[in-house]
């Protein structure tokens, strides 16, 4: 099921003419499942893409995007955990979220989703700047505007990006910063990447395979993901300076020394070598490399120390650590023998 904001926009690009209702979160406060500026995609007929709680604002969200077509207008809902009368109290999370209900419609230029959904499927992050209807709901869709600012372009400076959510100071404009979905490489398209590859394209990664022998990294094995029957050395460099996050699995020493020497002057928030620390050792003699080289510290053994052996262990242990790294959380793996 599609979630995050690029699955979502590559489905209303299937049928953008369709009524769509946007669902915007425009203000949190206290605990709440999903924080502000989450999206969530509304069809009149089919189904919803995206969450913006656990499953029990939906069925509501569904029946106000209804009023909103219906009435052409933006309509706001707040909902507070702490009441036991409002609709969000069985959540138990305590606290209050403020969502907006906006209709897609060419009056108001699709909220310039067009924009925003090209520029992330080139692979660029931005700012999608909505304004804020005022709170009396008086403003109908024509009304409703927003669009959206590469972030080679936003008119402030890299230091001064907003946070998710936040509101300028006439509080008049909802900033929300988007990026692409997650880009993750695996070197070595072994049965063992399988799960590595599932579990990444679960989360909605977006996944390449890279293996130059002819019997490994099929694309009938990893379906969904793009596939590269290239050796390190041959690679586009567009190629790794897209990824966020790179894994070196080929069971090979001179493959693996291979890939990491091409990979040490890429500026990931992720590099893991599979295997104990005596052999990643190896490696990185072969390839004349030491661990200072690297522009992202280099993990191996891969992932967290989760236990298990099975392959969707391992693939369960490297992915909790990519997304520790995505997240900006820190975390201490012990040293493998």
């Amino acid at each position: 099921m599609a979630h995050r904001l690029e699955s979502l926009l590559a489905q209303w690009r299937r049928d953008p003419q369709a009524e769509w209702v946007l669902a915007v979160i425009n203000s949190v406060q206290g605990s709440a499942y999903r924080k502000t500026g989450a999206m969530m995609l509304i069809h009149p007929l089919g189904p919803s893409l995206g969450v913006l709680s656990g499953g029990c604002l939906e069925a509501d969200l569904r029946r106000q995007a209804q009023r909103a077509l219906q009435e052409g207008r933006a309509i706001r809902r707040r909902y507070d955990a702490r009441e036991e009368s409002d609709a969000s109290f069985q959540l138990g999370c305590g606290g209050v979220v403020d969502i907006l209900l906006l209709p897609l419609h060419g009056s108001n230029q699709a909220l310039d989703f067009d924009a925003m959904q090209q520029a992330l499927e080139r692979g660029e992050s931005g700012f999608w700047c909505l304004t804020l209807p005022p709170e009396d709901n008086s403003w109908v869709t024509a009304n409703i505007q927003a669009h959206f600012i590469a972030k080679d372009q936003a008119p402030f400076p890299a230091t001064d990006f907003p946070r998710p959510g936040q509101l300028t100071l006439d509080k008049q404009l909802l900033v929300v910063p988007v990026a692409p979905s997650p880009r993750l490489a695996i070197f070595g398209g072994g049965m063992d990447a399988i799960p590595l590859a599932n579990t990444a394209r679960q989360l909605e990664w977006q996944v390449t395979v890279i293996d130059p022998r002819t019997a490994y990294g099929r694309s009938c094995d990893f379906g969904g993901c793009h596939t590269h029957k290239l050796d390190a050395d041959t690679l586009p460099q567009s190629l790794l300076n897209g990824l966020d996050l790179a894994v070196v699995m080929h069971h090979n020493l001179a493959l693996d020394a291979a890939a990491l020497a091409r990979l040490k002057d890429v500026n990931l928030k992720y590099l893991a070598l599979l295997g104990p620390r005596h052999r990643g050792e190896r490696v990185l003699a072969l390839a004349g490399l030491n661990e200072a080289d690297f522009l992202c510290p280099l993990s191996t053994p891969a992932g967290l120390p989760l236990g298990g052996d099975l392959p969707g262990d391992i693939a369960l242990s490297i992915v909790a650590a990519c997304q520790a790294a995505l997240s900006g959380i820190r975390l201490q793996r012990e040293s493998g023998s």
